[in-house]
């Protein structure tokens, strides 16, 4: 049988971004959500960090990234007085988050973001006329998550993800037992670190040295979908406290069909936002924060800094020491994802809506399948870390991308031979 080829597709470029320059933070060797709760302490009364980043028990997650926002702007509320000029820099979630909250208790908000759009790290885009996220994209933790209440007070749909049940497929044909294979590895983790931290890859090895060669072949194909996605970091750096420590995915969460634009949409409404404003310079002093680019300069009484922690770093503003130490004890992971609609769905099924894939070669290998929730045949093919540095390499054209990423999806379909 002749399968379809797409009719529309969308790809991302998270690492080569300027203002991103990856997808979500990890904890390095050595680093703790002490680290991130540094982060968030005020630089002084006048200055302030938000992101996921810096949040000590939501990290990488969008929810924490507004909760950060909102915690970032109650620093500088207790700091000042209503009417004071307060300086946001990015529009992403973390940042319109803070900027709502300033002005909802008698602030002046001005929100200046680099990009032509506001949102950061969450982007829905447009597949032929479905809406569908190329960068962040799940509520996690959902029933206690904030931005989810929000969410509903918007009436906003939501599509429930299983991240706990995915179908496991590889080219070689269906794989069983990858997800209790994590679970032994991470119970080897808490062992192998519980008096220091050492770094993922130690941790992977020395717990495969354990093992037969099939459950060296099974716990490799775990790690790909379940440990590189989850991190996008080198594992020779990261540390593996916090890879089998801090929260990830797997809690309730859900998604929503309209795309998490259409909740950034609603944070912003109203809100003074002033694109294409790249900020590089930031000062401070006892009176008041000037944040400049090569478009002007802006003083304001008070500011928040809602970057990504890797275009932070690059940032030139006078950090603490504390600060400084706790940023270079975080890492930016690498992950990038590809949209696929098609006229028809012709993969298989899973129930949850999540796939595990894996091939002999650098592949995106973890899917999500989005067509009940959109209604029309559309897959999310992520890669990280390596992986997605070959496959997103900058040397390789968008379309060059995508017909690799389909031959993916052609090899997954061959490779499942129906329900038991």
């Amino acid at each position: 049988m002749r399968q379809p080829r797409p009719v529309a597709w969308a790809v991302s470029r998270w690492s080569t971004d300027p203002w991103s320059r990856g997808a979500w933070t990890g904890l390095l060797l050595g680093g703790t959500g002490a680290d991130r709760a540094r982060l968030a302490a005020p630089v002084s009364d006048r200055l302030v960090l938000a992101g996921e980043g810096v949040h000590p028990t939501r990290p990488a997650m969008v929810h924490g990234a507004y909760e950060s926002g909102l915690a970032a702007a109650g620093h500088l509320l207790a700091a000042g007085r209503p009417g004071e000029l307060v300086t946001v820099v990015g529009a992403g979630v973390a940042g319109l988050a803070a900027a709502r909250e300033l002005r909802r208790h008698g602030r002046r908000v001005r929100v200046m973001e680099a990009r032509g759009r506001v949102g950061g790290r969450v982007h829905t885009v447009d597949l032929g006329g479905v809406a569908a996220d190329l960068g962040a994209a799940w509520l996690q933790q959902y029933p206690g998550n904030s931005l989810a209440a929000l969410a509903r007070a918007w009436d906003l749909p939501t599509v429930a993800t299983d991240f706990a049940n995915p179908l496991t497929l590889s080219a070689s044909g269906p794989v069983h037992g990858a997800p209790e294979a994590l679970d032994a590895l991470s119970a080897a983790a808490h062992v192998l670190t519980a008096t220091v931290d050492r770094p993922v890859a130690d941790v992977i090895a020395a717990h495969a040295a354990t093992l037969d060669a099939p459950a060296r072949r099974l716990l490799a194909y775990a790690v790909e979908a379940g440990v590189v996605l989850e991190s996008g970091l080198d594992l020779r750096l990261a540390s593996a406290r916090g890879a089998f420590g801090e929260p990830g995915v797997g809690e309730g969460d859900r998604w929503l069909p309209g795309g998490l634009g259409a909740a950034v949409a609603h944070l912003a409404a109203g809100l003074d936002v002033a694109l294409d404003r790249p900020v590089t310079d930031v000062r401070h002093d006892p009176d008041g924060v000037t944040v400049s680019g090569r478009w002007g300069a802006l003083r304001a009484d008070r500011a928040v800094l809602a970057l990504p922690l890797a275009v932070l770093a690059d940032l030139a503003v006078d950090l603490p020491a504390g600060h400084q130490a706790a940023l270079a004890r975080i890492g930016t992971g690498r992950a990038e994802k590809v949209l696929l609609r098609y006229p028809e769905r012709f993969w298989p099924v899973s129930p949850g809506g999540y796939l595990w894939w894996g091939e002999d070669t650098a592949t995106w290998c973890e899917w999500a399948d989005l067509t009940d929730g959109l209604g029309q045949p559309i897959l999310a093919l992520l890669a990280a870390g390596d992986a997605a540095a070959a496959l997103h390499h900058p040397a390789r054209t968008d379309a060059e991308i995508v017909a690799q990423a389909h031959a993916a999806v052609i090899k997954l379909t061959a490779a499942w031979p129906g329900p038991a």
